[in-house]
């Protein structure tokens, strides 16, 4: 499989396990050990796979590390692996191959081949909720991910296929063809849901005003239609403008749930890519690489962050302009199946727009994101640390609102915004280790406690 559509199969099974960070939030003990079972029962899934597998192909490496990659840090940090040098991947599959083990190792022999599925199915039972069927799915979707990463599924690979589903779900698969059991349907939330989760991400005021002006239009549209009545045309493709970590990811695949409950995509999965996934060094490569990524988001939507890089300031014709051509072709042969999103910073996007004729004719709708404020980024700290589960102190607190200010006095149009307060928790948490290393014994309260010690300076 080509790797942009493995790391896209992979965000999609990764988004089925969004619901652990609200339950972790809620039970402090399965915070610390849903990680853990899910990751044993994935290294469980992924040897079940490899001993089937007649020729071992480096693609299950990579699924093997990128899954476990995004279960860690976040399925927004999977694409991370798209801009790896080869050397670097292959640090990365030795370092959390070295971890798996160390995992397997940790954990009790004498525990089920699978944890999760007992573990959900009681949560279920005592909390009402429905949260197996979707994780199970994800699960077996993780297996066929792993089976047919070389293209060919063996009629070993299948029995083992039998054999995982039987461990998921407790009972025999039944018989349908591998490829009509695919990747977990991410669009199962109702409108209601999609907006209230728009609606808790933290600042984006304009943002979610101009998404709630867009669905009037879209319900609106919708009834005209079913009515037999004149439409205004609607173009679905938009235009994302503003500083990196401002949320346009996150904004774009909560569109796509948009459009796929409103009626206007089927699927509405997001696709994300950027000029390094589109643009190839070699003439027609471009656009067979172009063409494999609309389809992989047909009935969806296809992001492209940094399009203007497509279409440099200056620069005469090249790949880039190979690349645009091919979409904007797919963009019309395809128009009731693709939506389109391109994002980057405010000026290069105009410039991008305004430059070519048939990209202006397409993109009529602009959303704006702006930096985040101080306090703003001081809650999005607060948010990383719930999810960590670790708790700042009102001294840590107040430091890192200190350095927010500082920061945020200097920004200039790369200010890092959302992947700034990433990277200083992530200095944080190194920080506290350093702290409490030596300490004895380490307590749960020591242990999710940070301190203004910990907040490095500005």
């Amino acid at each position: 499989m080509e790797i942009t559509a493995v790391i896209t199969e992979i965000k999609s099974i990764l988004e089925s396990f969004s619901w652990l960070e609200e339950q972790a939030s809620q039970d402090k003990e399965f915070s610390s050990k849903s990680k853990l079972i899910l990751l044993k029962d994935f290294s469980v899934i992924a040897d079940i796979c490899s001993e089937a597998e007649e020729n071992l192909d480096e693609t299950k490496d990579t699924i093997t590390s990128v899954f476990y990659l995004g279960l860690v840090l976040g399925s927004k940090r999977v694409t991370d692996w798209l801009r790896m040098t080869e050397s670097e991947k292959q640090e990365s599959i030795l370092v959390i191959k070295r971890n798996i083990e160390g995992l397997k190792n940790y954990l009790s022999a004498d525990e089920p081949a699978l944890v999760v599925p007992a573990v959900i199915k009681e949560i279920d039972r005592n909390a009402g909720t429905s949260f197996f069927d979707k994780t199970a799915h994800a699960l077996y979707s993780t297996a066929q991910l792993l089976a047919k990463a070389d293209g060919t599924v063996t009629e070993k690979e299948e029995q083992a296929l039998k054999h995982i589903y039987e461990l998921i779900y407790g009972g025999k698969r039944p018989d349908k063809p591998l490829q009509m059991l695919g990747p977990p349907s991410l669009t199962e939330e109702s409108l209601d849901q999609v907006l209230s989760d728009l609606n808790k991400l933290i600042g984006m005021d304009n943002i979610k005003k101009e998404v709630e002006t867009l669905i009037n239009f879209l319900k609106v549209q919708k009834l005209r239609m079913e009515k037999g009545m004149a439409q205004t045309p609607v173009s679905l493709h938009a235009v994302f403008c503003g500083p990196p970590g401002t949320g346009k990811t996150t904004v774009a695949r909560q569109l796509g749930k948009i459009y796929k409950d409103l009626g206007f995509l089927s699927k509405g999965h997001l696709v994300e890519t950027d000029r390094a996934g589109i643009v190839a060094g070699y003439v027609g490569q471009t656009a067979l690489k172009v063409d494999e990524l609309v389809n992989s988001a047909l009935d969806g939507v296809l992001f492209i962050d940094e399009a203007y890089a497509l279409k440099p300031e200056g620069s005469g014709s090249d790949f880039g302009q190979e690349a645009i051509d091919v979409l904007l072709k797919r963009m019309e042969d395809n128009r009731d199946r693709l939506v389109v999103i391109v994002a980057g910073y405010t000026e290069e996007m105009q410039r991008f727009i305004e430059a070519n004729p048939g990209l202006k004719s397409r993109f009529n709708r602009y959303f704006n994101f702006d930096h985040y404020n101080p306090a703003e980024l001081v809650a999005i700290a607060e948010k990383f640390c719930k999810s960590g589960d670790y708790v700042l102190t009102a001294g840590a607190k107040e430091k890192l609102k200190t350095v927010f200010d500082a920061l945020y006095a200097k920004r200039d149009r790369t200010f890092g915004n959302g992947r700034l307060v990433r990277n200083i928790f992530e200095k944080i948490i190194e920080r506290q280790c350093n702290r409490i290393a030596h300490i004895a014994p380490l307590t749960h309260e020591i242990l999710t406690t940070l301190t203004d010690d910990d907040i490095p300076a500005v």
